[in-house]
C-alpha cells in the first residue's frame, strides 16, 4: 500500500472521469455550420454532413467523431467515378496535390472509384475542440478541394496530365480570386 492509498488522498476509482461530461466536438462543427448557413444534417451523436460552397461546386463533408480514439475525422468525397484506365493519372495528380497541402491529404478509393481528402486531429487526454480549430479545418478542406477538383477533372475529363492538370487548375483558381 502507497502513502497516497494510506492516507485516502487518491481519487476513488469509482468516481467518473471528466471523460464521462466530455463534450462532443461534433457541436462545435454544428454550431458553425449554422452560423455560417451551412446546409447541414447530424446524422447521428458523432456525425455530421456539412455542404461547402465552393467555386467549382459544393462539397459534402462527412465529419466524425470518434470516442475511442478522441479524434475527429474529416472526409470530403469527390461526387462521381474516374473512367477506367485513368486511376494512375489521378494517383500522380493526388500526390502532386498532397506535396502542396500544409494538413490533411488526399487518397483515392479504388474500391469506391473516389477521391477523398481527409483530415484528422487528436484531441487525447480531454482536449477539447476550439471553433477556431473547427473552422481551419474545415477551411483547409475547402482548399485542397478547390484545387483538387479541377485538377481532377482536368485529368478525367480532358484527358490531360497530372502535371498539366494541376498547372491549369491553379490558374483557373488565381483567375477566380
Amino acid at each position: 500500500m502507497s502513502f497516497a492509498d494510506d492516507r485516502c488522498i487518491r481519487p476513488n476509482p469509482t468516481l467518473k472521469g471528466s471523460t464521462s461530461v466530455r463534450n462532443n466536438p461534433i457541436d462545435v462543427f454544428t454550431r458553425l455550420a449554422t452560423a455560417e448557413n451551412y446546409d447541414c444534417e447530424r446524422v447521428d451523436l458523432n456525425e455530421l454532413h456539412i455542404s461547402l460552397p465552393g467555386l467549382w461546386c459544393d462539397h459534402d463533408v462527412s465529419i466524425t467523431w470518434n470516442l475511442g480514439t478522441e479524434q475527429i475525422q474529416l472526409f470530403l468525397i469527390f461526387e462521381g467515378k474516374t473512367p477506367g484506365g485513368r486511376s494512375n493519372d489521378i494517383c500522380r495528380l493526388m500526390s502532386l496535390i498532397n506535396e502542396r497541402l500544409s494538413a490533411g491529404h488526399f487518397d483515392y478509393w479504388d474500391k469506391n472509384q473516389a477521391l477523398v481528402y481527409r483530415n484528422s486531429v487528436s484531441l487525447r487526454g480531454g482536449a477539447t475542440l476550439r471553433t477556431e480549430q473547427a473552422m481551419d479545418m474545415l477551411a483547409l478542406a475547402l482548399d485542397a478541394a478547390e484545387r483538387g477538383y479541377p485538377a481532377s477533372q482536368y485529368v478525367i475529363w480532358a484527358g490531360k496530365s497530372p502535371e498539366d492538370a494541376l498547372t491549369s487548375a491553379l490558374v483557373d483558381i488565381a483567375a477566380n480570386p
